[in-house]
């Protein structure tokens, strides 16, 4: 069945039933009965239209009911989220049963030693040059001396 507007669709029946009453042929029986169910069927169709067209605008209505619902549940979910964040504290780590990122203390970044060059202070000792601290010798039980590993 082509696409057309139920407009079109709409005229050319009001015209055929226009052009079925206007002719002899509507005197036969079984072409009355076919012009009756025709009639109905427009009658059927513009009821149908018409309450399309009331369901659209109730949709329209309905969603902007919606929207503006939505807008003010999301002002209630940040009010909710604001008073748990006060009770409990920023930093609580249960914050996220709420879905709420707590405050966290920031890692601290290690430094890659190779690249890096670092100016130090006479005296200070400077990250990379210190040297091993001497192992001593430990006694063994049975008088020999051996080195710790």
């Amino acid at each position: 069945m082509p696409k057309t507007a139920l407009a079109d669709t709409l005229l050319e029946w009001d015209s055929l039933l226009t052009a079925l009453d206007e002719s002899e042929i509507v005197a036969q029986p079984h072409m009355r009965q076919l012009r009756d169910q025709l009639e109905a069927m427009i009658q059927d169709t513009r009821a149908l239209a018409a309450e399309q067209a009331s369901l659209e605008a109730r949709r329209q209505a309905v969603t902007q009911q919606l929207r503006i619902t939505r807008s003010k549940g999301q002002d209630l979910v940040v009010q909710v989220r604001s008073a748990v964040r006060s009770h409990f504290g920023h930093r609580f780590e249960g914050l996220v049963r709420f879905r709420i990122r707590p405050v966290r203390r920031r890692s601290r970044a290690t430094r890659e030693e190779t690249g890096i060059s670092v100016t130090a202070s006479p005296g200070s000792p400077v990250p990379g040059d210190e040297k091993p601290a001497p192992q001593e010798a430990i006694p063994a039980a049975d008088g020999a001396s051996t080195s710790q590993l």
